[in-house]
């Protein structure tokens, strides 16, 4: 145990004093900062309009009807027409009055507006456009606005109030939600976010660990390891220092951005709340299966990296784990549109899925206690498993250089030893 803990040390030291590590860490960290305080220095309201103040968002408003008013000219022989009742189907709109189908038609054709209305009857109308678009809405609209001056002018005819009819017809229904479970609606998005910062750590965090270790036998440092300490101190604490910085790294740079935002929260309109609102199940769940996953993939890593010999051929002997990584991903955005879907549901308690799909599940609400303390102990006891076996062939890798060794060979030769 205590070489344990001075492998841990060591590999942290070495951690925190490489120049990689430290300028990762500087620089996404002040990234997020300087972009988090953006806001405070330049007007971004064009570009995000939520950030604008009250005042400005009426002035960009404002100003913004002014120049994009829709023109459309209007030939109305019979005078049948109501003006300001049409207008307010079209909001921010500009209309001309033609007095002959000619002047309609050459208004239309020299661009002056995008469209023109020829009226004979509030039943009756031919639509004039240039150029006709797949998703051109302007006809639908004046069959409606003259629908509603006919059913006015026939109601009225028969001594009817319009207003009164039209407000049965149209009585808005006031409705509440009360959830009782969880809103899945809100869930998602975070549950979203979250299964990606998994994804990356792993990706990215494995690799190291790999390369790590690949560059020890490479310089043959490995063999002077494992003759001063047992490999399972060494594959354990290589991976639990590995597991420790990059939390630290990853809370540093989350931790720097969530301060600066609280700082800066006034001039982002509350626009970034919904991040630093998760619900605390779903953090739960996320922490404890997420390093649990981490670490169950961490050690598959470090064992992958013992197969090499030189770090060029990494690449090489993580891509079937990366594969397998990948697949899981996927199920676990699979089910965010499927919890209850039953390959989501096996996945739960497969190790190489249920760190992502049991954060999906849970934050949807669509699994039971039981099912997570299943989930938690298969996960467990896999990750001891499999961080006994890398720490097997950590050994076996010291005594084997060339070619990378095949896992599946590696196994094979474990087996073998054992009989």
């Amino acid at each position: 145990m205590n070489n344990f803990f001075k492998v841990v040390g060591f590999e942290l030291n070495n951690y925190f004093k490489s120049k990689a590590y430290i300028l990762t860490t500087v620089l996404i960290t002040a990234f997020l900062i300087v972009g988090i305080c953006l806001p405070s220095m330049v007007d971004l309201s064009g570009i995000i309009p939520q950030l604008a103040t009250e005042e400005k968002a009426e002035e960009d408003e404002k100003a913004k009807s002014e120049e994009d008013k829709s023109k459309y000219a209007i030939y109305d022989e019979n005078n049948i027409i109501d003006m300001e009742y049409l207008k307010s189907f079209y909001p921010n709109s500009e209309w001309q009055t033609a007095s002959s189908n000619d002047e309609l038609e050459k208004l239309v054709k020299d661009g002056q507006v995008e469209g023109g209305f020829e009226v004979e009857s509030l039943t009756k109308y031919t639509y004039f456009v240039k150029n006709k678009g797949l998703h051109d809405s302007e006809q639908a609209i004046f069959d409606q606005a003259l629908g509603y001056m006919y059913k006015q002018q026939a109601i009225s005819e028969k001594g009817l109030d319009f207003n009164e009819i039209n407000t049965i017809y149209n009585m808005p229904i006031e409705s509440d939600i009360n959830v009782l479970g969880k809103d899945s609606s809100e869930n998602y998005f975070y549950a979203y976010i979250l299964v990606f910062v998994l994804y990356f750590m792993i990706i990215m965090y494995g690799q190291l660990i790999a390369t790590s270790v690949a560059s020890e036998k490479s310089s043959r440092a490995m063999e002077i390891l494992v003759t001063s300490t047992s490999t399972n101190s060494l594959i354990f604490g290589k991976v639990i220092a590995g597991t420790i910085a990059s939390v630290i790294q990853v809370g540093v740079m989350l931790g720097g951005g969530v301060i600066t935002y609280k700082v800066n929260g006034v001039a982002w309109n509350g626009l970034l709340d919904n991040f630093l609102a998760i619900p605390a199940n779903i953090v739960l769940t996320f922490a404890v299966f997420g390093l649990i996953g981490y670490i169950f993939y961490a050690f598959i890593y470090a064992a992958l990296g013992a197969l090499v010999s030189k770090t060029e051929d990494i690449g090489k002997s993580i891509g079937s784990i990366n594969f397998v990584f990948v697949i899981g991903f996927f199920i676990a955005l699979f089910g965010l549109m499927n919890p209850d879907n039953v390959i989501v549901k096996v996945a739960s308690y497969v190790p190489f899925t249920s760190c992502m799909t049991i954060v999906t599940r849970v934050a949807l609400g669509a699994i039971s206690i039981m099912e997570m303390i299943v989930s938690a102990l298969i996960l467990i006891v896999s990750t001891l498993l499999v961080g006994v076996l890398a720490s097997k062939i950590y050994r076996m890798g010291t005594l084997r250089y060339g070619n990378p060794i095949k896992l599946t060979h590696a196994i094979k030769s474990l087996r073998k030893k054992e009989d």
